[in-house]
């Protein structure tokens, strides 16, 4: 069974919207048939504040298996670099998402805002918004161009 962590980070949720409608397979039967286990997701995940940060915590120490890391929305960065415009579980989600990509089987960037930074990423960009390998159509964004996941990878990008 896979371990899936699904996050959401700047301006999006049209996503999950996608994941939740999808009929071939329904989220069932891609759970049932095919052996995901969704560790957490933001919409239908049970767990709430600490219990989230503790599994966040579990799957950066390897206490849990992070297979699939599932990344919607873009990473903001601002004000400065700090990530400060967007926290999640009382630190910066862009600290959230260094470290859980670094521990990843495979990495996802779900969408055109986790791919490339989508309209937040349009100047000014006041929210220092990017994309997890691109921002805008230049390799790079947050991660950097050179990142590959532990299974060898680099971002797995799906776009809308």
């Amino acid at each position: 069974m896979a371990n899936v962590l699904w996050l959401q980070g700047g301006a999006c949720s049209g996503n999950t919207m996608s994941f939740l409608n999808a009929e071939e397979p329904t989220v069932v039967e891609l759970i049932v048939d095919f052996g995901i286990n969704i560790l957490w997701h933001p919409t239908v995940g049970l767990e709430i504040g600490h219990q989230v940060s503790d599994l966040l915590n579990d799957c950066i120490s390897g206490k849990t298996q992070l297979d699939i890391f599932v990344f919607e929305g873009s990473v903001v960065q601002g004000p400065n670099g700090t990530g400060k415009m967007n926290y999640f579980a009382d630190r910066p989600m862009q600290d959230w998402i260094k470290e859980l990509s670094e521990v990843a089987q495979f990495v996802v960037a779900v969408g055109d805002c986790a791919t490339w930074g989508g309209i937040p990423a349009v100047p000014p960009n006041p929210s220092e918004s990017t994309g997890f390998q691109f921002h805008k159509k230049e390799k790079g964004g947050f991660l950097g161009a050179d990142f590959v996941s532990k299974g060898g990878l680099p971002v797995i990008n799906s776009t809308s």
